[in-house]
């Protein structure tokens, strides 16, 4: 064993306690200049970082405001252009005040919308006050700036008090003008000063700061301060973008600073505990000094008893000299290795390394030569001595100069490393077999989230589009087909319905059951498919086609067959960029025992398999392992979503088939997809009308709790011969049937709703009138829902968003064609 270095005495005097001294006198001079130094420029930081909130915090709010305006500003110009209008000027006044309350529903920053003439007397108001009885408003300054305006000018007036209630308020008002330009009036909404005053209250600024919404020439219009301001105060001024207003954000100084006053007593406070800790260190030290022999007889019991923990250690220590030559080991780790103490005394540490790993271990023992007070922890592999391999977790460390004998018992001194050796053979395979489980757990649950979100937002999202494509498709019908107007709402219905393609595929993905289960014949949907892809097969590429399977049917979805042959076809063509041969087959196949498949398990049956067969650059190793992960891809950022080939595992895994997947780089890839035949009996397909049929004066009970959709289903059936009646509450139009069950014809209610459910509400409905049809609407239909609706007694279950000829082609049946 290496003996411990005997340590010199060290001789202490005065001279020495003075140097000591010295030194820490000159240490605490520095940490006080350190600290001053710190202090000044903290404050100035603190200051600097202040203004940037502020600065970012008033822009915040000028945006904010100028939104909030530009709402007002948007409903004074429609409400403009409706004036304007002849046929709108003979509307009484209770219909204008009816057209102006609309205008201003659900914005809360307007309290009352006004039309003037042009003497100032109110021709039309949003509240329910006479208009005889409203004041003359010729005398306020906006009206007379307007006045003397031209175009379509903008005002926003001093803060007013309310001629009818008193209550604080300002006004937003525009120019009202005839075609020749001459004024002809004012069109004002009084902007509700609480509005702006809460929103600003609902900032956290802390105390001794200030809000304010000023007119350019400086008069405050909101103001709301958190505390009294000081004399001395940072601030921020930002124009509101489109308005002649600025916002200004003010705080104390003392506040601003506040933070920097502790930081910077707690500076002091630690500055001075540690002067007074160095120097108590430098009184420490010189009585140090005369205790090292002390030290030095305490280092030999060290030594010895370092010995009987190496020796009897549960894990290998080594000691190797520079040139890899094992010096010691302990017991334990000659039994990790199979040899003997004597027997690595004569071989080197890497004559025993896996060959493999011997590089990495050189560059190890030479980083730890080149740092003197450095350590290092790798993983290597060790070859026992009967041949099987030992993964080991090693961590070295450079101990220097240490006494070693040399020949005829001379002592050389000499760096050495010493190790400690732990076996993790049994680990790492514990370790690799919990991560496999791991993954596939998350994996699990990753699918499992994303098929729960993917439900949960169908319905939201499904009511946002049936408004877009509902009312788009109005528009679209509405307008000359020869316009601009026509072919840009042509593009919105266009987008809407990409939109919904999304969400079905999202919903596919995440093997929700969107789609019920029919028999779909597999030749035809394939051939379909092909055909559109040649269109757009690039000229480099050539296309082999080998379909046979004509009469095999699957229990499916066309759609989703659909996307499956597309998705695997445009990933080949991707994959081909410098040309080549894209390969598809289609033939029956029929499994006689359980096969275990790269991505699922087939059982025996009769199966049809789908081969797409490219000749591209194939699949690295790294990437081939993460393909069917959820939004992974290889594409550049944009070019791709991720969700192809897990949209296709989806779809496979769902139906019972499993995928094979065989690559070479650089010469090809092959995916062959295998999905259960069935002998299920073809859907009969019945032929549509060309024109929509129409009703003849039925009453449609309409229930949806979005109120853009009750509003468009009422238009649409209005259109069609109906008489619609729609509830954006179920318990409303519960009632009003409970009121007069024979009133109605027919029913089309939501499913997802608050306070009762579309199935409750079918459920009560048919409990008063049995024969009365119920057709039940839901953005996220599946199998179970289907099976519900049926037992609740609808009629018909339609997916939404619905289009205005699915809605006439459903009431045309279930009037006409009533369930027995």
């Amino acid at each position: 064993m290496i003996d411990a270095q005997r340590p010199r005495r060290i001789v202490s005097g005065p001279r020495l306690y003075w140097t000591v001294g010295i030194a820490a006198a000159s240490i605490v001079l520095l940490l006080w200049v350190a600290s001053g130094w710190d202090s000044w420029r903290d404050r100035r930081l603190a200051l600097a970082d202040n203004q940037r909130e502020m600065s970012s915090l008033a822009s915040a709010l000028a945006e904010q405001s100028a939104r909030s305006l530009q709402e007002v500003e948007l409903i004074l110009r429609r409400t403009s252009v409706w004036e304007r209008d002849s046929r709108n000027r003979q509307a009484t006044p209770e219909e204008r005040a009816a057209f102006l309350r609309r205008e201003i529903d659900g914005l809360p920053q307007i309290r009352d919308v006004t039309i003037a003439d042009e003497n100032g007397a109110r021709v039309a108001a949003s509240s329910s006050s006479s208009i005889a009885a409203s004041p003359n408003i010729s005398s306020r300054e906006y009206f007379q700036s307007l006045r003397k305006a031209t175009g379509n000018a903008v005002v926003v007036s001093e803060p007013l008090e309310s001629l009818t209630d008193g209550k604080p308020t300002f006004a937003v008002a525009i120019r009202l003008q005839d075609a020749q330009g001459r004024f002809v009036g004012v069109a004002r909404a009084l902007v509700e000063e609480d509005y702006f005053r809460d929103f600003y209250r609902r900032i956290d600024l802390g105390q001794g700061a200030a809000i304010r919404l000023l007119r350019n020439h400086g008069s405050p219009i909101v103001e709301f301060a958190a505390t009294p301001q000081h004399e001395r105060a940072l601030f921020a001024i930002r124009p509101v973008p489109g308005f002649p207003l600025q916002v200004i954000v003010l705080r104390d100084e003392s506040v601003a600073l506040a933070d920097w006053r502790t930081t910077s007593i707690n500076a002091l406070v630690r500055t001075g505990s540690i002067s007074l800790f160095v120097m108590l260190l430098a009184f420490a030290l010189i009585g140090q000094m005369r205790r090292l022999e002390d030290v030095n007889e305490q280092l030999r019991l060290s030594e010895r008893r370092w010995r009987a923990v190496f020796e009897n250690a549960p894990i290998g220590v080594i000691v190797l000299s520079a040139d890899g030559q094992y010096v010691a080991t302990n017991p334990a780790f000659q039994r990790m290795v199979g040899y003997t103490s004597n027997e690595l005394e004569k071989i080197n540490a890497f004559d025993i390394t896996h060959h493999e790993d011997r590089a990495a271990q050189r560059r190890h023992i030479a980083q730890l030569f080149a740092d003197a007070s450095g350590s290092t922890r790798f993983e290597k592999r060790y070859v026992h001595r009967d041949g099987h391999i030992v993964w080991a977790d090693l961590s070295m460390a450079r101990v220097s100069a240490v006494e070693r004998p040399a020949q005829q018992g001379v002592l050389q001194r000499e760096d050495m490393l010493v190790g400690t050796v732990e076996d993790t053979t049994l680990r790492r395979e514990i370790e690799r077999e919990r991560m496999q489980l791991e993954e596939r757990r998350r994996q699990s649950q990753k699918l499992e989230a994303l098929g729960t979100f993917a439900g949960g937002i169908a319905h939201d999202f499904n009511n946002i589009l049936g408004a877009i494509l509902g009312y788009g498709e109005r528009a679209y019908e509405s307008l000359d087909a020869g316009s601009a107007e026509h072919r840009y709402v042509g593009q919105v219905i266009n987008a809407g319905n990409r939109a919904r393609t999304l969400i079905e595929r999202i919903l596919t993905f995440s093997r929700s059951g969107m789609a019920a289960r029919v028999p779909v014949q597999v030749l035809p949907v394939v051939k379909e498919t092909i055909e559109l892809l040649e269109a757009r097969l690039p000229a480099n590429i050539e296309l082999q086609v080998s379909l046979g399977a004509s009469d095999t049917y699957i229990a499916g979805d066309e759609t989703h067959l659909h996307q499956v042959v597309m998705n695997l076809c445009s990933n080949a063509i991707l994959a081909m960029e410098e040309g080549g041969t894209l390969s598809v087959t289609l033939e029956d196949i029929q499994v006689t025992s359980t096969t275990v498949l790269a991505n699922g398990v087939m059982q025996p049956g009769d199966y049809v398999r789908l081969v797409v067969d490219d000749s591209g650059v194939g699949i690295q190793p790294h990437v081939l392992e993460r393909i069917f992960n959820p939004f992974f891809t290889t594409r550049r950022t944009g070019d791709g979503t991720g969700l192809g080939l897990s949209l296709v595992d989806g779809i496979v895994g769902d139906y019972g088939g499993a995928i094979d997947v065989h690559t070479v780089v650089g010469e090809g890839t092959r995916f062959e997809i295998f999905l259960p035949a069935t002998d299920a009996p073809p859907p009969i397909t019945q032929g549509v009308a060309e024109r929509l049929p129409h009703g003849s004066g039925q009453v449609v009970l309409i229930v949806d709790d979005e109120k853009m959709l009750v509003s468009l289903a009422e238009d649409v059936l209005a259109d069609l011969g109906y008489e619609p009646v729609g509830f954006h509450s179920s318990v409303a139009a519960l009632q009003a049937f409970e009121a007069d069950p024979n009133r109605f014809d027919v029913v089309v209610t939501d499913q997802t709703m608050p306070d009762m459910t579309g199935l409750e509400l079918t459920e009560r409905i048919r409990a008063t009138r049995p024969q009365l049809p119920v057709i039940l609407c839901s953005g996220y239909s599946h199998p179970v829902l289907e099976a519900q609706a049926t037992e609740a007694g609808a009629a018909m279950l339609l997916r939404k968003p619905l289009r205005s000829n699915a809605l006439a082609l459903a009431l045309h049946r279930v009037l006409n064609h009533p369930a027995k």
